[in-house]
């Protein structure tokens, strides 16, 4: 097969791994790796095994996701990829978050950023930083995640990378409605908006808008909640992210209650089913639809 083959494989898992259909996902990463080998690309078997790991790491299974992203680090040093090496440090050190392991993680941040720093990568260097203030805010430490977050968005500025300062004004915004600073939370969230819309990051537009539904929500502005759910409602269902749509009908639901319980129970009535296709049986179970 042709690495045309392989990447079109390595799509395809993207898209059952978005529409929760695990085991099809974890088939699909394996083969576009193996295709990837088999054409001696070890580039594209690198950014196979990296994504398998975020798949992995996504679903808890953080011995495989630790396995695939420490292959796909041996391929980016055999490469002499720079920014490979460093975006795979970066996945470690949040695996290592994720696992409670604060000083590893603090270890593979500090690694990811001496290898961006060697290769005069500003984006690179924006990435651990933002990172660096995601492991300071969740441990309760405000004041350095704001000023990791506002040095990740200088970085980001400098560099021209849009999506970057898209993902770190996100970060902030949701800081800030943590801290009960609602107008810099909603101006972070419009502007992080725009700039995923620029990007042309469908996701990342329908988080922002989701995060901004719910500070709206917080705020008491209802209507403003509701259009800003609904919209991140809407995007999710275009990019087939059945997970976070099932989770925005839910909230949609929770909201229009009041005022609109037919609206409610239909949106109540699709997150179940879509709960179902999923295979979260659970969730779908805790659903009142009538």
């Amino acid at each position: 097969m042709s690495e045309h083959s392989a990447d079109t494989i390595l799509a395809q898992a993207e898209a059952h791994w978005m529409s929760g259909e695990t085991q099809q996902a974890r088939e699909a990463f394996r083969r576009a790796r193996m295709l990837f080998h088999q054409a001696k690309d070890p580039e594209g078997e690198a950014n196979a095994l990296a994504q398998m790991g975020d798949f992995e790491a996504d679903h808890d299974h953080w011995e495989e996701a630790g396995l695939a992203f420490a292959e796909a680090r041996e391929l980016y040093t055999r490469l002499g990829d720079q920014h490979g090496q460093g975006n795979i440090l970066v996945r470690l050190g949040r695996l290592a978050q994720a696992r409670a392991r604060i000083a590893e993680a603090e270890q593979y941040f500090q690694s990811a950023q001496e290898v961006f720093h060697a290769a005069s990568d500003l984006s690179g260097m924006a990435h651990v930083t933002k990172r660096r203030g995601h492991l300071a805010r969740d441990r309760g430490q405000h004041d350095v995640a704001l000023d990791h977050y506002h040095q990740a968005l200088e970085l980001y500025r400098r560099a021209g990378d849009t999506l970057g300062c898209a993902n770190t004004l996100k970060g902030l915004a949701s800081l800030h409605r943590r801290l009960g600073h609602a107008d810099k939370a909603h101006q972070d969230f419009e502007t992080a908006r725009e700039l995923y819309a620029e990007a042309g990051d469908v996701l990342g537009e329908a988080a922002a808008c989701r995060g901004l539904g719910h500070l709206l929500r917080q705020l008491g502005d209802h209507d403003g909640a509701v259009a800003a759910l609904d919209a991140a409602r809407q995007l999710y269902a275009a990019m087939g992210h059945l997970k976070a749509e099932a989770e925005t009908r839910l909230e949609l639901a929770e909201d229009l209650a009041p005022s609109d319980p037919t609206k409610a129970r239909s949106h109540r009535k699709h997150a179940h089913d879509l709960f179902v296709r999923l295979g979260d049986v659970e969730q779908a179970g805790a659903i009142t639809v009538d």
